[in-house]
């Protein structure tokens, strides 16, 4: 991305698209994962959950799903999972805290209070037949 804030208008056009701008335009997370995409890497999905005691930012990518946790005082912490590693996606729905969960092989991951309006969109996302690379 050329800059930063082109890359924050590109991903807040991708959320229109998700229609998803309403829930997540004005996240504080959007700078560093603005900083952290490749060119021309699609976003599938985006969604915001609990894991751990605190509020993280998710994407699906193509390639990888980011989990973003942004503080005011504390850099970002961002980790990255290869979406070849993600095994068993699934989602729990009920009114007020549905919940989102996968594993890789070293951890479980599983957040709550999610949006129930992103749900089938994730799991939908990372059954995406991975997109072939060239090495």
């Amino acid at each position: 991305m050329a800059t930063n804030r082109a890359g924050i208008r590109d991903i807040r056009e991708r959320m229109q698209q998700l229609y998803l701008y309403d829930l997540y335009a004005f996240r504080p997370e959007l700078k560093p994962l603005a900083a952290v995409l490749y060119p021309y890497e699609t976003i599938n999905c985006f969604f915001v959950g609990i894991h751990r005691q605190k509020r993280k930012l998710v994407v699906v990518t193509h390639y990888r799903i980011l989990i973003i946790e942004s503080t005011f005082s504390k850099p970002a912490q961002i980790i990255e999972i290869r979406r070849e590693a993600v095994q068993n996606p699934s989602y729990t729905k009920r009114f007020f805290t549905s919940s989102i969960s996968f594993e890789t092989e070293e951890e479980e991951f599983k957040f709550s209070l999610v949006s129930r309006r992103v749900l089938e969109l994730f799991v939908w996302a990372v059954n995406q037949p991975l997109p072939l690379r060239q090495d």
